[in-house]
């Protein structure tokens, strides 16, 4: 090879995912626990209530006393108009005076954000930016027949070197196992384990991973299905990955991509009050090190492990992400930090953070 080199339950017949992969599955409930992302629990009960003032003479015994309570508000005596009917709830309120509903989950707001990514066209040739990204072709997959999925520069491998290399990491199984199918359901909570934020404490931060969380499971999924690349335990029988492979193709890992896009958009975003990157720190020695790209590459990194991914793969959605950025910044839902949009919004939630002096 030429190019860089812990349990959750019953896992039923599908990827714990399926069609979900590249999407946090819990469908933007991380950090926000089960009373929901304000603190309301997701079911309301409204029985049939009491109104509550005293009802009755005292003579009458409580037990036989009834309180009538056919409607929400409660209201006792019955309000009534000038002709003597019962005033009904919609003239008890009135306060229509909303004119946009303003309370999208992070999770719905992503799909709905999804069309305009998918629709910009940012120099007007009337093609949509995203349909120019592209990926080079794997290993015995599409035109490229030969052994190499290269990517330039000197970054390839040869097909036979990542299934020895695949073979080789089932040693680490038992070590990342738990870690790695914790991270088939949830993928926002570990870069919130690096520097906590969560629904209520960074809303615009929480929305926009949830953005890139669908953007990278959007572009995975097309590329996937234009590629076709059949995954390792297809070709390699001692791989033997300890859980149902996913019922999709393998290139690009759409956990590489979807990590990759959290981690840059999670770049942008937080800085200290001197624009620097509060997770970037660069060492004596000159090594510069950013903590959410280690994140990313740990993520997709495991997929490896558990026998899923070639290391080609992780590497195809690396590259993806990064070169998706340009787009989710230029939709004007997201905007620049020059812009007032979500990542403008985002960066002033990180205002009070003081990067850590080396």
């Amino acid at each position: 090879m030429t190019g860089p080199t812990g349990r959750l339950g019953t896992f039923d017949a599908r990827d714990a995912r399926d069609a979900r992969d590249a999407r946090d599955a819990r469908d933007a409930r991380d950090a926000r626990g089960t009373a929901g992302y304000g603190g309301s629990p997701s079911y309301l009960g409204l029985g049939l209530s009491p109104h509550p003032q005293h009802d009755g003479a005292a003579s009458t015994p409580v037990e036989d006393r009834w309180w009538p309570g056919n409607q929400w508000p409660a209201t006792h005596p019955i309000a009534a108009d000038a002709a003597g009917e019962p005033v009904h709830l919609h003239k008890i309120y009135k306060f229509y005076k909303s004119a946009e509903f303003q309370h999208w989950s992070p999770g719905n707001q992503a799909i709905a954000f999804l069309a305009e990514f998918a629709q910009l066209d940012s120099n007007g040739s009337g093609k949509p930016d995203w349909t120019d990204l592209s990926l080079p072709q794997p290993a015995h997959t599409g035109t490229n027949t030969s052994d190499l999925t290269d990517f330039g520069g000197g970054v390839r491998w040869r097909i036979e070197d990542e299934l020895t290399e695949l073979v080789r990491l089932i040693e680490y199984r038992p070590g990342v196992l738990d870690e790695a199918l914790q991270q088939k359901d949830t993928l926002i909570g570990y870069f919130q384990s690096i520097l906590p934020f969560s629904y209520l404490s960074h809303p615009y931060t929480f929305r926009l991973c949830h953005l890139a969380l669908t953007v990278a499971q959007f572009l995975a999924f097309h590329f996937k299905m234009k590629i076709q690349r059949p995954r390792p335990s297809q070709l390699h029988p001692g791989i033997l990955p300890p859980i149902d492979v996913p019922q999709h193709a393998a290139y690009p890992s759409a956990h590489a991509t979807e990590a990759w896009l959290v981690a840059s958009c999670l770049n942008e975003v937080m800085l200290d009050n001197a624009g620097n990157k509060i997770l970037e720190f660069t060492h004596p020695d000159g090594q510069t090190r950013n903590a959410l790209h280690d994140m990313a590459t740990r993520i997709a990194r495991n997929r490896e492990v558990l026998g899923v991914h070639y290391p080609s793969d992780s590497e195809a959605g690396k590259r993806l992400a990064r070169a998706a950025l340009t787009i989710v910044k230029g939709c004007a839902t997201v905007g620049t930090l020059a812009d007032n949009g979500l990542l403008k919004a985002a960066r002033d939630e990180w205002n009070s953070v003081s990067k850590a002096a080396m």
